[in-house]
């Protein structure tokens, strides 16, 4: 995005250089954060495949070969709230993935092998296992755009690249915060199926469920909790202090619901709802710029106060309060004064309507936006 390079429109927004530095910063921590994601899917994808020969095996343990037959020993064996609560998470598994089917069969015979049903674990995986990889898949085609506009930021200028920024800003720090919490989650799901491996593996362990629950239940939840507003913003806040992050301009993404996978699988249902909010928070495009500076040249002085029109790499063009054109050249193959190396030293300054140039102008600005 360019985070370093400084351009002549800087002149007017001086707070550019922080917007694409904080736009870049932001871009690379959602790709970071997708990455972890994905290798934490794969971690869980791996751990289902050689866990469901084993479930399998589990199943037959117990006295059920097929899943009609370990359905209707689940109905016998769990009572009260236990069979209820699994009712109830059956429901919801109509039309869920391969892999989250997995874990409910998992839950289920353990349930049938203990009578106790992890609802809570099962209804988190429903939710970690669909919500987070839909989540990412909204945000990499973000990602995909901001890419996009990343080429263009080179060309925009002014306050057009200022707006351009601003939206960046926003939309990456929303989608920091999904994307951070996206990896916890599916981390917290790979954990847990790498415990229950363990658990299948070792037979001290296997013989004894009551343990497997206690010890099922308190990682995944301890995990799970990563994933949630709270721990969230306590890492991304040390992240950006550890940074010095510019964090002026960033929105309000500290302020979401505290299970943000729950409440994104919410959200899916009121999309368009969540479009429309989002185009009523968009920034207005910032105003026309102004500078006011005191310029010296062998060639003559004077003070200036220009509104901003348009730059490029080495030049910025501005008109004064009468209407004429005047233009800021960078002279970047002029020799820099060692013991005076101000860049603001190093310009020339065209009069286009009168046709005059000021030759090795000094500029003194006297006043600069604040944006």
């Amino acid at each position: 995005m360019g985070g370093g390079a400084i351009k002549m429109s800087d002149l007017f927004y001086p707070d550019n250089p922080n917007r694409r530095a904080r736009a870049s910063r932001l871009k690379e921590d959602v790709e970071f954060f997708c990455n972890q994601f994905d290798e934490a899917k794969k971690k869980h994808d791996d751990l289902l495949t050689e866990i469901k020969p084993q479930v399998n095996t589990l199943m037959k343990k117990y006295g059920y070969n097929t899943i009609d037959e370990l359905e209707k020993g689940i109905q016998s064996i769990l009572k009260g709230k236990a069979l209820k609560e699994y009712n109830k998470v059956k429901k919801q598994m109509e039309g869920a993935d391969e892999a989250i089917a997995a874990v409910f069969q998992i839950t289920s015979v353990i349930g049938a092998a203990t009578g106790i049903f992890l609802g809570v674990v099962v209804v988190l995986g429903i939710m970690s296992g669909g919500a987070a990889p839909a989540a990412l898949g909204i945000i990499g085609a973000s990602l995909g755009a901001v890419a996009l506009a990343a080429i263009l930021f080179s060309v925009f200028e002014g306050a057009e690249e200022c707006a351009n920024m601003q939206n960046a800003i926003r939309d990456l720090s929303l989608a920091r915060v999904k994307a951070r919490s996206c990896y916890e989650a599916m981390n917290a799901l790979a954990n847990w199926l790498y415990n229950i491996k363990l658990w299948l593996d070792e037979p001290l362990i296997s013989d004894n469920e009551s343990l497997m629950k206690k010890k099922l239940e308190g990682n995944f939840a301890t995990d799970y909790n990563k994933s949630k507003s709270t721990a969230v913003v306590l890492f991304l806040e040390k992240y950006d202090r550890d940074r010095g992050a510019w964090t002026n301009e960033d929105p309000d993404w500290k302020d979401s619901a505290e299970d943000i996978i729950a409440s994104m699988s919410a959200a899916s249902k009121t999309s368009e709802t969540e479009k429309v909010d989002m185009e009523e928070s968009t920034p207005e495009a910032p105003t026309a710029s102004h500078i006011t500076f005191d310029y010296s040249s062998p060639d003559g002085s004077g003070t200036l106060q220009l509104e901003f029109v348009t730059s490029d790499e080495t030049s910025c063009t501005g008109q004064d309060q009468d209407g004429n054109t005047w233009v800021i050249r960078y002279k970047s193959e002029q020799s820099s004064d060692l013991s005076d190396p101000d860049i603001s030293h190093y310009f020339s300054l065209d009069d286009v309507d009168a046709g005059y140039i000021y030759n090795d102008c000094r500029l003194h600005f006297r006043s600069r936006p604040f944006a």
